[in-house]
């Protein structure tokens, strides 16, 4: 997976950034409905409740900032046409970023916080609310973003000091490195669809269409029984030199 670069803030430089006001309580509505259609155990009912609710509440709002991003991409575009798929292709990568497979269940634990705390005192304001729980939605994305860089880091610095006696520390790591140095296509967070990030595409249940944009959300439901384990290669026990060399921390 190619991991967005860090900004000088040492945010990464997702679709989420260097975007208006507008945009950013939009892109937080947008996060809000991926939780509610992802997040689907029952432990989760409350995101579903508290989205309900807010686009609701605040559905006058919503759709005078909605037409506001509208007419900005048609001053920016050549056509009403052009204007419109623009958007749509803009809010895909959005609805592709909040689905995240391996950001999911930080993500859904952040949304039920966040909708507990809408629904025992629901905002009277929809742009300060969204402004003020942004970066909390956020919060998983970069955790796994710094945590998938860490662990290439150290799966690269095992492999050059050990990788040549005993094999490299993750093969599944090596062979992407190898994959992606022959040219082939690598996901990118945003820009590909969820099912290109996942071992198992068949856990994608399909998507859902979003009215105002036209893009398409994608419907990948939680499930937090499945616990990810590191691939590392077993270090002999014989008394070699490197035997008791540390493996990396991995996740896949």
């Amino acid at each position: 997976m190619n991991i967005p670069q860090r900004g000088a803030d040492g945010m990464h430089l997702t679709v989420n950034r260097s975007i208006t006001e507008d945009e950013k309580v939009w892109y937080f509505r947008s996060g809000w409905n991926v939780a509610a259609l992802n997040c689907t155990a029952p432990q989760y009912q409350p995101i579903l409740d508290g989205y309900s609710a807010y686009i609701k509440d605040h559905a006058r709002t919503l759709k005078r900032l909605n037409d506001r991003i509208d007419q900005m991409y048609r001053q920016q575009g050549s056509s009403r046409r052009q204007a419109m798929r623009t958007r749509e292709a803009q809010m895909t990568s959005v609805y592709n970023y909040w689905a995240l497979p391996p950001a999911r269940a930080g993500f859904c634990r952040a949304a039920l916080d966040m909708s507990n705390r809408a629904m025992a005192a629901p905002p009277e304001d929809a742009v300060a609310f969204a402004l003020a729980n942004f970066d909390a939605l956020e919060a998983p994305f970069e955790k796994f973003f710094a945590e998938y860089q860490e662990y290439r880091q150290l799966s690269a610095d095992w492999d050059a000091k050990y990788g040549r006696q005993y094999g490299p520390s993750q093969p599944g790591w090596v062979a992407v490195q190898t994959a992606r140095a022959n040219g082939a296509i690598i996901p990118t967070v945003g820009a590909s669809a969820p099912t290109a990030t996942l071992a198992s595409p068949s856990s994608v249940s399909g998507t859902v269409v979003q009215s105002q944009s036209g893009a398409e959300v994608p419907v990948v439901p939680v499930d937090e029984n499945v616990v990810s384990q590191p691939v590392v290669e077993p270090i002999p026990s014989d008394g070699q030199a490197a035997a008791t060399a540390p493996a990396p921390r991995g996740i896949r």
